[in-house]
């Protein structure tokens, strides 16, 4: 049987996954049309962008509360810019004639904004928190911390049209962030965070 933190490291990873499927799955939705399967998609992106967060913050809180609280905020914040983002796109299906361009306008600042400038800034959060605390190896903390600084300035370029909008450079950049998230959601699924960083009711109570 999975003890408490067992269970919600797992969590964690399962929720990380599911942030990736349901992001390339709205995607490739609204690519084609399907407002409403990329809004629905949008919509559970959201909850487990919140839901990394949370369960984040009650599993590293001990290792440093100031940075697993802020790293909770900011993925909290990405939730409702990413729901802030989405809503137009529904207006579109609920208020005929509401212009459908002015709507991708909104959804892709907040695009730039939520999934980008914010999610930049988080991963240098936990990368910074997960290099201290030593709860993952070091490569994939520092894979988290350059990832999240090469967002930061891809983000930054894009919205000063230093680089263009979606671009090849700005997926280059992506890559890193994307090979963390994967390989941190794989390592909360199988191994989990140290016992040592619980805190100690926590640990107790597994026990």
């Amino acid at each position: 049987m999975l003890s408490p933190s067992r269970t919600r490291a797992r969590s964690a990873g399962i929720l990380y996954l599911v942030t990736h499927v349901t992001s390339i799955g709205a995607v490739a939705a609204y690519a084609t049309g399907g407002v409403a399967l990329g809004a629905s998609l949008e919509f559970v992106l959201a909850l487990a962008c919140a839901g990394t967060g949370v369960l984040l913050w009650t599993l590293l809180a001990e290792a440093g509360a100031a940075r697993a609280a802020t790293f909770a905020g900011l993925r909290v914040v990405e939730a409702a810019v990413i729901l802030a983002g989405m809503l137009p796109l529904v207006g579109t299906l609920l208020v005929p004639g509401t212009r459908a361009d002015a709507a991708m306008s909104v959804h892709a600042a907040a695009f730039l904004v939520g999934q980008g400038l914010v999610i930049a800034v988080n991963s240098v959060v936990l990368g910074s928190l997960l290099w201290t605390s030593r709860a993952v190896p070091r490569v994939l903390a520092g894979l988290a911390l350059v990832g999240g600084t090469l967002v930061l300035l891809s983000d930054l370029g894009q919205l000063w049209s230093v680089i263009p909008m979606n671009g090849a450079v700005a997926a280059a950049a992506a890559l890193p962030i994307f090979a963390f998230e994967i390989w941190f959601a794989i390592r909360l699924i199988v191994v989990g965070v140290p016992a040592s960083l619980v805190p100690l009711p926590v640990v107790l109570e597994a026990r």
